[in-house]
């Protein structure tokens, strides 16, 4: 599973790609292509590497070190079907040797770098050789042409097109020339042939590199935190949504942060409508993802059980093109979830408002037998609901929602957030705040409308 093709189904992934300061084409490239890495160990050293970066760039404080990288990548081209070529062992046009000899000497620049301030961690082939073979003249210059010095007798032939006293004379020598240019392309071809790997490995190693520092200097910025592994807990102190954060910020709002422990064990989030539930699944997904794609975490805190894939039923998610309603689409994703649980896949299971679109009876069983399924297979499991009565046995949170003791000025759409308090709390009932008719009373809402609605209630 590609990190473009998380980024397809989460929204929150493309907002953190698009902040991302990738230098090159190769970089943008590894970004897109790296995979979500399920396996511990390599977590763990993807994280350390990561971590490595960052302290070698919180040490650059001049940023003379990384502006001189970034240059250096940002000239760097994607020369992947060349040295393709080159192994296959064809002959390399002016084009494909100037690409060759343009990758070498950045590729050297970029690796005297790093070797200037003592950082190894990632290896790299020296290519200098490479270098002397496309520049015999030594002049460092990232151009090419088969250059006179390469043969004797091209400098000769070459001062004879000059001097030639007739047309046919010329074209007999620029043939003479042209042939010997052509015998100069595969002897240098084959020289290069046997570095075909050291090309490969680097321009590889440059891609990581560039991808590296992208994910450092967003850590660094933003002060994320370093995730630590867990092995039976998944812990989140103040984790935010980056996106959403930066929504609010645009409109001078605070955006209020999540703390929460998640176990093997499915965990019902209870809540009036707008208290936030499905930003709350969003976030924890989007965490999920960035930390098994080798991020740092925009948390204080963050411990996370590696899963094996991150399955959600989060949002109106109805297909016009295959006839389906949301509801079909929503149970075909429930159904999805239990076939991998009861296969044994380590997963982690977000659904939002089950059954939302049923009738409540209906929609109450179906919320209870989801989190029995997910109790009998131990599957972390977060499923918000604005259902009361769901009795099947589960640890239960919910959101605190509109915090009234605070409620000293008038309240309207725009600024109801300011008076939500989206924070969790574990809970032992299985009735939901019933927050709707005092929002509608808040916004003055038909007066007449409300009595009706309060005496609906009574009677049931």
């Amino acid at each position: 599973m590609a990190f473009k093709t998380c980024m397809n189904q989460n929204g929150g992934l493309r907002f953190i790609y698009d902040q991302l300061e990738l230098q090159s084409s190769i970089g943008r490239k590894r970004m897109l292509n790296q995979r979500f890495i399920t396996d511990s160990f390599a977590l763990q050293m993807e994280i350390d590497i990561l971590s490595e970066v960052i302290q070698w760039l919180e040490k650059d404080s001049s940023t003379t070190l990384i502006g001189n990288i970034g240059l250096n990548l940002h000239q760097i081209n994607d020369i992947q079907q060349t040295i393709s070529n080159l192994s296959n062992g064809q002959v390399l046009d002016d084009i494909q040797l100037f690409e060759i000899k343009k990758f070498a000497i950045l590729s050297q620049n970029i690796v005297n770098e790093l070797h200037k301030n003592n950082y190894f961690t990632l290896p790299f082939f020296d290519l200098n050789k490479v270098i002397e073979i496309l520049d015999p003249e030594n002049n460092k210059i990232a151009h090419f042409y088969i250059y006179s010095s390469y043969h004797p007798k091209l400098e000769e032939f070459r001062k004879n097109i000059n001097q030639a006293a007739s047309v046919q004379e010329t074209e007999e020598w620029k043939w003479k020339a042209l042939q010997l240019e052509d015998e100069i392309r595969a002897q240098l071809s084959k020289k290069l042939q046997v570095f075909h790997e050291e090309l490969q490995k680097n321009l590889e190693q440059l891609a990581y590199l560039d991808m590296l520092i992208a994910k450092a200097k967003l850590a660094v910025t933003k002060r994320w935190c370093r995730p630590q592994l867990g092995n039976e807990t998944t812990h989140f102190l103040q984790l935010y949504h980056p996106s959403v954060q930066a929504v609010l910020e645009k409109s001078e709002k605070k955006f209020q942060p999540i703390d929460i422990d998640l176990f093997n064990a499915p965990c019902l989030i209870t809540g009036a409508n707008m208290s936030g539930k499905t930003v709350l699944l969003k976030t924890i997904a989007l965490a999920q993802f960035l930390f098994q794609f080798g991020f740092y975490l925009p948390a204080k805190e963050a411990v996370v059980m590696p899963v094996e894939h991150v399955l959600f039923s989060i949002g109106d998610q109805q297909s016009e093109m295959n006839g389906l309603s949301s509801f079909a689409v929503e149970i075909l994703n429930i159904n999805n979830i239990i076939l991998n649980a009861k296969h044994g896949t380590i997963i982690l299971a977000l659904v939002d408002e089950l059954a939302r679109t049923t009738n409540p009876e209906e929609g109450k069983a179906l919320v209870s037998a989801f989190i029995s399924m997910m109790n009998k297979y131990k599957v972390n499991a977060l499923i918000t609901s604005h259902y009361s009565g769901i009795t099947a046995s589960c640890r239960r949170m919910r959101v605190k929602g509109l915090t009234l003791n605070k409620i000293n000025e008038k309240i309207n759409p725009n600024n109801l957030g300011d008076f939500m308090d989206y924070s969790l709390v574990e809970t032992d009932t299985d009735q939901v705040p019933m927050e709707g008719l005092r929002i509608a009373e808040i916004f003055e809402i038909d007066e007449e409308f409300l009595m009706e609605a309060k005496k609906q209630i009574k009677h049931e």
